[in-house]
């Protein structure tokens, strides 16, 4: 069996992934994805100096943990190898992953800390809009720890890339200038996590996921073409 970082650190958190996930690969994706955002919120939270009274270090790391979980309901990831198709669009794994938490019990903090953490936030008019498949209603960050999750989960994709200020803020100058706005009054707020250290702690696992992806694609296509009954090579 696969072992995943961090998944005897955080088991709780682990054990939720592994229920939603459908396959390993896209598991590993996400579960990572998730674990290295915690570690720029971390970053954040020990390297300047901002108001952290409503930023509980222990809850701060399990909205980090847990606000991508609706990703494994949702569309968007069948270039992982083995992901099932969905007929629910991405934006909407937000949504799904606040209900998934409020269904499994967990704080109303990490369930509105998923709900609202698609880009800088959405208000029922950017919904309305930018015709989005969302509920017409506001799921924009209210709350200091909302907002730092909506920040912090801005430096790192599920592509998997880590993304730098300016590149977040050319992505979300292609949605509206307002968030550009936004974004850069987060960064006057909480700081800009210096992104080299992380990159490193996490280089070896970018590199060995990508190699892995790719091979489970030729793999999957040579099944395909065998299953197809099509020769390997010319007769």
């Amino acid at each position: 069996m696969p072992i995943f970082i961090n998944q005897n650190v955080y088991p709780g958190e682990f054990l939720l992934h592994k229920k939603y996930a459908a396959t390993d690969t896209v598991l590993d994706l996400i579960w990572t994805h998730s674990n290295i955002i915690v570690d720029v919120c971390l970053y954040l939270l020990d390297h300047y100096d901002f108001d952290k009274t409503e930023l509980v270090r222990e809850v701060v790391i399990q909205a980090a943990l847990l606000h991508e979980v609706g990703v494994y309901a949702c569309g968007g990831f069948e270039w992982v190898p083995g992901q099932p198709p969905s007929n629910r669009p991405y934006i909407q794994h937000g949504v799904i992953g606040a209900w998934i938490l409020q269904q499994e019990g967990y704080t109303p903090p990490v369930v509105q800390a998923a709900f609202c953490h698609i880009g800088m936030g959405l208000t029922a008019e950017d919904i309305r809009s930018h015709g989005l498949e969302l509920p017409e209603v506001d799921m924009f960050p209210q709350t200091t720890l909302q907002r730092f999750m909506t920040y912090a989960s801005k430096f790192h994709s599920k592509t998997p890339q880590f993304r730098d200020s300016n590149e977040i803020k050319d992505s979300l100058a292609k949605f509206s200038p307002e968030k550009v706005k936004l974004f850069e009054q987060l960064e006057k707020m909480f700081g800009v996590p210096d992104l080299g250290p992380i990159k490193e702690k996490y280089g070896e696992w970018q590199k060995g996921f990508s190699f892995k992806v790719e091979q489970l694609s030729k793999a999957q296509k040579t099944i395909n073409f065998n299953a197809a009954g099509i020769p390997n090579a010319p007769m």
